[in-house]
């Protein structure tokens, strides 16, 4: 067996070693909490800097888009406010040519739209025209429609009936309850000038249908649109 004395020469000696180890690990850590902090690592600096001018371009980002929608807002609102404000004009001016200037509608129609555009040539011309019916009918509107161009020839006064120059009759013929979009296409004169455009609906009496025109007339500078030309040199 052991003796008391042998024990506790071997808990001295335990306890030493405890004792001298903590006073090691105390030194190590007084001095390596007196040595310098390592230098920063620059890689590690400029993905901090690149993460915030992320944060920066995404809130300016944001900040741009909340803008952009609410500008997109006012704006459907005033658009919006446009059209119903330009109906409202439209209908008016219905009820004052129906009123007021009789020749403008009979039977309930009225030539809503009229456009000219050139064609393939600055001769060739493509019209529309687009009739509508202001009143409730059951019965359709029949009849034909007739354009004139007023102009001159070599300086003197001369008139088109474009009636005779279009294609097909069938063209020109009318016949709807609500509305109809009439459109063809024909060649004008060389060295005719156009000046002003006659637009006739001529609506011949039957069952139902009293015997009336409905007739208007435009400046021919203002109806003629001009062809899209290409924007960059021998786009097509």
């Amino acid at each position: 067996m052991l003796s008391f004395k042998t024990i506790n020469k071997a808990r001295f000696s335990v306890t030493t070693l405890l004792f001298a180890a903590l006073i090691g690990a105390i030194s190590i850590a007084i001095v390596w909490k007196q040595q310098p902090p390592p230098p920063p690592d620059p890689k590690l600096a400029e993905l901090s800097l690149r993460v915030k001018s992320m944060e920066t371009s995404l809130a300016q980002a944001n900040m741009a888009l909340d803008i952009e929608q609410k500008t997109i807002s006012e704006m459907n609102s005033t658009l919006l406010s446009l059209q119903a404000e330009s109906l409202e004009q439209q209908l008016a001016l219905r009820f004052y040519q129906k009123v007021m200037a009789p020749e403008y509608t009979a039977n309930g129609v009225h030539i809503e739209k009229v456009i000219l555009t050139q064609g393939i040539s600055d001769r060739h011309i493509r019209f529309e025209v687009l009739i509508a019916q202001l009143e409730k009918r059951k019965r359709y509107i029949k009849g034909n429609l007739a354009l004139e161009v007023f102009g001159s020839f070599d300086g003197k006064p001369q008139v088109l009936n474009i009636s005779e120059m279009v294609k097909s009759a069938k063209d020109l013929k009318v016949s709807f309850r609500f509305f109809q979009h009439v459109k063809s296409d024909f060649e004008l004169p060389e060295g005719f000038m156009p000046e002003r455009l006659k637009v006739i609906i001529k609506m011949p009496r039957q069952r139902g249908q009293k015997a009336a025109n409905v007739t208007q007339e435009y400046p021919w500078n203002e109806l003629i649109k001009l062809p899209m030309q290409p924007i960059l040199p021998g786009a097509s």
